[in-house]
């Protein structure tokens, strides 16, 4: 091999040497990087869960319903979609369930849709899909949306009805009973004078989501 080639291979030699040492500082970074971010981000879940514990206790939530629940910060968040639903971090590994209600510290946010391994899609109550058996004082109906508006109907003329009145989850379906989910706002009649048709005001703000917890089953059920 003459001089030059063997300087060229030399040469060579050493340009591999570098970026082969820039590559493993490059790594080594990386690898940090992904640690610490993944430290920052159990702090931060951490403290999203005692923030969202705090916030129930101190609008004495908790100790209204006799439920267990799961506290979980929102994934993705977007009302533009059609959809009208939230993903959350909370999925199948942590005993999330298809239909378990989904709350924040003012009432009910939505109901689990779909489940995966890490996370959940929740249909807000601003979803056209949305009917759930309702209680009103002594009067039970079926909560409905839309165009993003809720409304109670089946509740007959005559019932004693008030605007203000709370709307409470009945104890007559699949979901956990008495749990708020707004005031009436308005009332009227069919045009047969038969059944209320109720429009209620939510009491979660959905344009304001920040800390939500699962209602998974009952207290001390095993």
């Amino acid at each position: 091999m003459t001089k030059k080639g063997k300087n060229l291979l030399y040469l060579l030699i050493f340009i591999s040497f570098l970026l082969k040492e820039e590559v493993y500082h490059f790594l080594f970074a990386k690898e940090f990087y992904l640690a610490e971010l993944e430290m920052v981000t159990y702090a931060r879940n951490t403290t999203l869960e005692k923030k969202e514990q705090e916030l129930l206790h101190s609008y004495g939530y908790l100790d209204s319903i006799p439920y267990s629940i799961e506290p979980s910060k929102i994934l993705i968040h977007n009302l533009y979609q059609l959809s009208d639903e939230i993903i959350i971090y909370k999925g199948e590994e942590d005993h999330i369930k298809k239909n378990h209600l989904v709350i924040n510290d003012l009432g009910l946010v939505g109901v689990v849709s779909k489940t995966n391994k890490h996370s959940s899609h929740v249909r807000l109550l601003l979803n056209n899909e949305t009917s759930i058996s309702v209680k009103i004082n002594d009067s039970y109906g079926i909560l409905k949306c839309k165009n993003r508006e809720l409304y109670v109907e089946g509740i007959k003329v005559g019932d004693t009805l008030s605007i203000g009145d709370q709307v409470y989850t009945s104890d007559l379906s699949l979901y956990p009973e008495n749990v708020l989910i707004g005031s009436i706002e308005s009332i009227e009649t069919d045009r047969y004078q038969i059944e209320h048709r109720l429009k209620i005001k939510p009491s979660v703000h959905f344009d304001d989501l920040n800390y939500i917890s699962i209602i998974t089953d009952l207290r001390g059920d095993s």
